[in-house]
């Protein structure tokens, strides 16, 4: 067995549910870092005055246009703190092939609910993270560098879970270490 089949039988495949818990954990995640929320980074989409502005910009689907703006902005953003470190992996890059990328292209995102209320502090995040996710998830901070980027060790994958989805949950848990106007970009070196 290849090494790729044998990942592959370790790791099921994504199913509906976990690809709109990735979605939600991702634009939950967007949405506290709004300027709005908890300040992260430069961004506006999920806030009530940039509806108003999609209303015109997007009138066929603004709420749309709203996430997938919102999820590009944390994704350009993480890249940027994660730019000096080959491999990086994070909440909006889950695998290094970007699978997580192509299995998530058939999980509609209009759908996908988040906080539409700010997000202003980090009790608030872990409520809504412990909503969604059930219980805390524990992960274990290696090293912090400049520009918020933090070096995580996520825990080893339980077997019947998809590996990205594993990493997505650990991956949001972490943000809790920031607060506001003080990012914190968790990530795994491959």
């Amino acid at each position: 067995m290849t090494r790729d089949s044998s990942a592959r039988a370790e790791n099921p495949r994504l199913g509906h549910e976990d690809g709109q818990t990735i979605l939600r954990l991702r634009l939950l995640i967007a949405r506290a870092a709004n300027r709005d929320s908890l300040a992260w980074w430069d961004d506006e989409a999920l806030t009530a005055p940039a509806g108003f502005l999609l209303e015109r910009l997007f009138p066929v689907a603004p709420p749309l246009a709203a996430r997938s703006l919102a999820l590009r902005a944390a994704f350009a953003r993480h890249e940027g703190a994660c730019t000096d470190i080959g491999g990086a992996l994070h909440l909006y890059r889950l695998d290094a092939d970007n699978a997580d990328g192509l299995a998530l292209r058939t999980v509609p995102l209009l759908p996908v609910p988040y906080p539409e209320a700010p997000i202003t502090r980090t009790d608030a995040l872990r409520e809504h993270l412990i909503a969604l996710l059930g219980q805390p998830v524990q992960v274990k901070i290696v090293q912090r560098r400049n520009g918020g980027a933090m070096q995580i060790a996520i825990p080893p994958c339980p077997a019947g879970v998809w590996a990205s989805l594993h990493r997505a949950k650990s991956f949001a848990w972490a943000y809790l270490e920031g607060a506001p106007g003080q990012p914190v970009f968790p990530f795994v070196a491959e």
